[in-house]
């Protein structure tokens, strides 16, 4: 007996030696930072995004909304605020969006620069003109100042700011920005079609951009440059039930509503959507993790081969952005019914919104959904799906990404790459 005790007690401290030694050596990558710095018009910078911003490039899903007018002012200024790029590059414009191709020594590796200059709707009351392009000492205000025609501007500004220095490129360099990205439009797949049918390959492609941000991780308080290798895919379904109309002083055990109701209260109770820690978010944690001043974090995040429980407990116990990270998400949004209060509905509707993890598709989701509900009665209604992208290599390749961050180092300290929860937030990729 006593050797049983003895072989635990040794087992134990085995682990317990090996959690240890794993959290001493979870130390942060570090690189060289760039030196080498550019004398840049700042005031030109600010004044191209104000101008940017001052056209009201609104996208609408009914095209009769959308002002073609605004659409063709924006085209016109990146041909005449870019005198240089135009020069040295061919412009074509595809769907709603344009693509500027610049000749570079070799057309092997090509690079491709992406970002849109559509806008959502105004809503609300807002302190300023959304589309003023005000600029004081700290900010540059409007619709789309960060979703991205800051981004975009920053292209623009940098590669004519390149060709004033005579710069020439190794590799070929497409600029592509669509008109619709805020809609879904048609203009990305034409995009990634003219690529396919001029055997155009590329090496790196650089989407939408993240925040940079401050306390995203325990214990990290340095600035984070937050970039996606990887996006979830997006699906909206509408359940609809039925049942008989009629006066309301007069109802039966169960009406549409009642009907939906109970699916809604299966669906929002189940555990059918699991958590799994993603090859993305693995990366997140062993490049973030190292940074924290908490030595009980890093213990955990250095040692997820035994701690992985516990990092699942607490991604339930938060919720928000954290769980969302690790599961497929749904929310119930919209919810329609009677338009009277005394009147019995016949048919009562409910919208769900599934944010979809990488590694499981529509599908799946969908298949779960009538697995929980278990009414073959109500109606389940695809309204619109994007399947969540595959996740990019994270190579040499995208160490190009994480080692030019250093250059803009007054900006932010760190670099980290993870999995983007919404359709809004930078992928970089090695193929279309």
């Amino acid at each position: 007996m006593d050797y049983v005790i003895y072989g635990l007690v040794g087992i134990f401290t085995l682990i317990i030696l090996v959690i240890i030694t794993r959290t001493l050596n979870f130390k942060p990558i570090l690189y060289p930072e760039m030196r080498k710095k550019y004398d840049i018009d700042e005031l030109r910078v600010l004044e191209s995004l104000s101008q940017k911003i001052k056209i009201p490039t609104i996208s609408y899903l009914d095209s009769k909304m959308v002002d073609q007018k605004a659409f063709k002012s924006f085209k016109e200024h990146l041909k005449n605020r870019y005198p240089l790029i135009n020069e040295h590059a061919t412009y074509k414009e595809i769907g709603t969006g344009v693509l500027f191709h610049i000749k570079g020594e070799s057309d092997e590796e090509p690079t491709v620069l992406m970002a849109h200059f559509d806008v959502v709707s105004v809503e609300g009351n807002w302190t300023f003109d959304p589309f003023g392009g005000d600029i004081d000492e700290t900010y540059v205000y409007g619709r789309g100042a960060l979703d991205t025609k800051s981004s975009l501007n920053a292209i623009m500004e940098s590669l004519e700011y390149s060709f004033s220095l005579g710069k020439k490129f190794k590799n070929d360099l497409y600029v592509s920005f669509s008109g619709e990205e805020e809609i879904y439009g048609e203009t990305q797949h034409l995009m990634v079609e003219y690529f396919k049918e001029n055997n155009i390959n590329p090496y790196i492609v650089l989407d939408e951009g993240g925040a940079i941000v401050s306390n995203m991780f325990p214990g990290v308080s340095k600035k984070v440059a937050v970039v996606g290798i990887a996006e979830k895919g997006f699906m909206n379904l509408k359940l609809t039930a039925y049942s008989k109309g009629g006066h309301a002083s007069t109802p039966p055990k169960d009406t549409a509503v009642t009907i939906l109701s109970k699916a809604v209260i299966k669906l929002n109770n189940t555990n059918i959507f699991k958590l799994k820690i993603t090859s993305s978010v693995k990366i997140l944690f062993d490049t973030l993790a190292p940074f924290s001043k908490s030595f009980a974090i890093k213990m955990i995040f250095a040692n997820l081969w035994i701690f992985t429980p516990v990092v699942k407990l607490i991604a339930k116990i938060s919720g928000g952005e954290l769980l969302s990270m690790f599961k497929t998400t749904q929310a119930f949004t919209t919810s329609t019914a009677s338009d009277a209060i005394n009147v019995l509905p016949t048919s009562a509707s409910v919208g769900i919104n599934y944010r979809i993890r990488p590694g499981e598709t529509s599908a799946d989701v969908i298949k779960k959904v009538r697995k929980v509900i278990r009414n073959n009665n109500i109606e389940i209604e695809v309204l619109k799906i994007s399947e969540a992208t595959s996740t990019s290599t994270v190579d040499n390749v995208f160490g190009i990404v994480r080692h030019a961050h250093l250059g803009v180092s007054f900006l932010t300290d760190l670099i980290v790459f993870r999995i983007s929860l919404n359709r809004n937030m930078c992928h970089v990729s090695r193929f279309l």
